[in-house]
């Protein structure tokens, strides 16, 4: 009798394979953004850097390699719970607005950035939106996920797994502690209900569906916020009112419910 193999990557194999993964995409970032410029240059490094080094993790494991990392297909009538999920996005945003005022008063949300031009948001929808969803739903929760949860149980697992995605996230886009704590928070929430979706789901396709229909409403509603402005999500004001927020909550909850029906349905 041959003994079972250990899951892999375990959590300290994790956090290696994520630092490497990390240091490659900041190296090829520097050298290529000169001459491709800054959004073009992160994308070559995230692929290089998270893409192929979830590759070769994912070509270690024993198989079924693709069950493993959840490179399936998911069930049609995950769809519903999917779309409850979506606005999410307006209570991640309204971490930000909590930070800016009971951590570091005076600070300014994002939700009062300028505009963005056509060519920005072309290039940020076609990385944020297009690109970075696919590629860190395969690293963080199809690579990492499946071994930390093994060595650890779904729940630490799913939360170790959302640390290293929000420490990864909050590097890339913060320079001052604001930005950093307020970031963070807002990355490790969403990396945990990603987390649950592949849990739920057991495919990386759910959630990186998920993941880009998340950030393309973010890009959405940046652009239409003169048509529909939404105070403290995407027009300037403290705190997102009670009347998105409430409706918001029940629907993501809703979400998490029919995730769960489906997850008791799979086991």
């Amino acid at each position: 009798m041959t003994d079972a193999p250990l899951p892999a990557p375990r959590p300290f194999g994790a956090l290696l394979l994520t630092v490497f993964a990390w240091s490659v995409l900041v190296l090829v970032t520097a050298l290529a953004t000169p001459a491709t410029g800054g959004t073009l240059g992160l994308a070559l490094g995230l692929l290089l850097g998270f893409g192929g080094a979830g590759t070769l993790a994912a070509r270690a494991l024993p198989p079924p390699a693709d069950l493993r990392i959840g490179l399936v297909g998911f069930a049609p009538r995950l769809l519903p719970a999917l779309a409850l999920l979506l606005p999410a996005v307006l209570l991640v945003s309204e971490l930000d607005n909590q930070v800016a005022e009971r951590l570091f008063a005076g600070a300014q949300p994002a939700a009062t950035d300028a505009k963005l031009g056509p060519l920005d948001t072309l290039e940020w929808v076609l990385f944020g939106v297009l690109l970075r969803p696919v590629l860190e739903e395969f690293f963080f929760h199809g690579v990492v996920q499946q071994g930390v949860v093994a060595a650890l149980g779904p729940v630490r697992g799913v939360l170790f797994t959302a640390v290293l995605f929000a420490l990864v996230r909050t590097s890339l886009f913060t320079s001052d502690a604001y930005h950093a704590t307020s970031f963070g928070l807002q990355a490790f929430a969403l990396g945990a209900l990603l987390g649950y979706v592949r849990l739920a789901s057991g495919s990386i396709l759910a959630g990186a569906l998920l993941l880009a229909a998340i950030e393309g409403a973010g890009v959405l509603s940046h652009e239409l916020r003169d048509a529909l402005p939404i105070p403290g999500f995407n027009a300037p004001g403290a705190h997102t009112p009670a009347a998105w927020l409430l409706p918001a909550a029940v629907s993501v909850a809703a979400g998490l419910y029919g995730l769960a029906r489906l997850a008791r349905t799979r086991s």
